[in-house]
């Protein structure tokens, strides 16, 4: 066995259980209020994923084992587009629109931002 696949396997089941614990902490009924929990597991991630690419990239190890057990590893297993897709057609289906739409719009565009601010600070530093 490779063993880039026991650092991605690590990272991911690392990732993995600690959104599952922030969104039991954070989450409520599916569509019924604001999913707070994964709202947060997405931009904490977004985040961190940009810190670890500015840092791989700055030590020339892109392909390195702490990149697979940091960025494909936990921060695959530590975000969601599944369950922020579920959640925001949960809200809408609700009806509440506001917060379907709202919910959307701050996770993509905060996301962004704050992938390329975490690449940003590490490449100024």
């Amino acid at each position: 066995m490779n063993i880039s696949f026991l650092f991605v396997f690590l990272g991911g089941g690392v990732g993995s259980v600690l959104r599952y614990w922030i969104g039991k902490e954070f989450n409520t009924t599916p569509g019924a209020a604001f999913p707070t929990g994964t709202l947060l597991v997405n931009l904490t991630g977004s985040l961190l994923i940009g810190l670890f690419w500015g840092i791989a990239e700055k030590n020339n190890q892109s392909t390195s084992p702490i990149q697979l057990l940091l960025i494909t590893g936990f921060c695959g297993g530590f975000t969601t587009f599944s369950a922020f897709s579920q959640e925001s057609l949960l809200l809408l289906k609700a009806g509440n629109w506001y917060l379907g739409f709202g919910y959307m719009l701050i996770t993509i565009v905060a996301g962004l931002l704050l992938t390329g601010a975490g690449y940003k600070l590490i490449s100024s530093l």
